[in-house]
């Protein structure tokens, strides 16, 4: 009786979309559940915790905020410190938007028209200030978007998808409103609607020199490492990782991609991980226990021709048009979410 109660729930979820299915199947040994959709028939977003980076909330929440007919979780986060703020520690990009930057892993990304890269890319900020000083006093440079100031020295942009109103007061912090520079000084500030603040700490403090109020400010954003057109256009991206599967084969390398923990380089643990077949399919897969290297082959074995890890543990959570299938054991910080078009 379970066994045909299982499949009249596969069978209903298909019949309510029946241009993609969900599936739950015993993959290489390992229990998994799936949602696979053809990419032409959804748009893929990055969801945020509350619409903001640094908060936290229910996969459901999140989904549901977003009008979602499914939901994975996303990216690696800090889940275990005691602060209300627990950022990411990835690269998001949502509504053309660079929300944070986190040059470990790999990207996913989209543009308007449905075109995905998977690629291993670095992400770079520099700036100028239009004044009448030198030339060598005119440039300018971030390498963290909405992160806390907790490294010593720092330069960091803040702008409106932070979590809080106002900045961390720490530092020298710049403001720029429609391109110009309102206010230079210590302590928080509020973040513009329309522009952003940069806050400068220890040995960077000392470019806030180059600022002046009235001066026109402006910034470049470089993609290095992967298709640079396509990246320019990105429209929504995440970040996470090991890449799985690359062209149809495994490529599992974790250490050559940054990261170093043994959740990741070694231990069994529960997984989530989003692939793309030939087809354009896109599956958002959990299971309850895999090493990165069995999670690979899980994604190959389903089809994957490019797949990469996503966050797991309690983080893991799959959901499906208003019920989960794999529940998380924690509020998460982002999420990957499929939108009817």
């Amino acid at each position: 009786m379970k066994k045909l109660m299982r499949c009249f729930v596969i069978v209903v979820a298909i019949y309510q979309l029946s241009w993609g299915y969900v599936e739950e199947r015993v993959v290489k040994g390992t229990a998994v559940k799936m949602v696979r959709m053809p990419l032409d028939s959804i748009q893929v977003i990055v969801g945020l915790a509350r619409g903001k980076v640094g908060a936290t909330e229910t996969l459901e929440g999140i989904a549901k905020r977003y009008g979602a007919i499914a939901a994975i979780n996303g990216c690696f986060f800090n889940a275990y410190t005691s602060s209300p703020i627990k950022p990411p520690y990835h690269t998001i990009i949502t509504k053309g938007q660079l929300v944070h930057i986190g040059n470990v892993g790999t990207l996913l990304g989209f543009d308007q028209q449905g075109n995905y890269r998977m690629e291993r890319v670095r992400i770079t900020i520099d700036g100028e200030v239009n004044h009448e000083q030198k030339w060598w006093l005119r440039d300018w440079y971030a390498y963290f978007v909405n992160h806390p100031p907790s490294m010593r020295n720092a330069s960091i942009l803040f702008n409106r998808y932070w979590c809080q109103s106002v900045t961390p007061n720490a530092g020298i912090q710049v403001v720029i409103e429609n391109g110009k520079v309102t206010n230079i000084g210590r302590g928080s500030k509020s973040i513009p609607e329309n522009g952003f603040v940069l806050l400068l700490l220890g040995s960077e403090e000392s470019m806030a020199e180059r600022f002046q109020i009235g001066s026109t400010v402006q910034f470049k954003i470089d993609f290095i490492g992967g298709d640079p057109k396509f990246w320019s256009s990105v429209q929504e991206a995440l970040g996470c990782g090991p890449r799985l599967v690359a062209n149809g084969e495994i490529v599992v390398n974790p250490t050559s991609e940054g990261f170093s923990h043994p959740k990741i380089l070694s231990m069994s643990m529960a997984r989530s991980a989003v692939g793309i077949t030939r087809l354009r399919e896109i599956m958002f897969v959990t299971c309850r226990s895999a090493t990165i290297r069995k999670m690979a082959e899980i994604m190959k074995e389903l089809g994957a021709y490019d797949a990469m890890n996503l966050d797991g543990g309690a983080s893991s959570g799959l959901w499906f048009r208003g019920h989960y299938l794999t529940t998380p054991g924690r509020l998460i910080s982002n999420a990957l979410l499929l939108i009817e078009k």
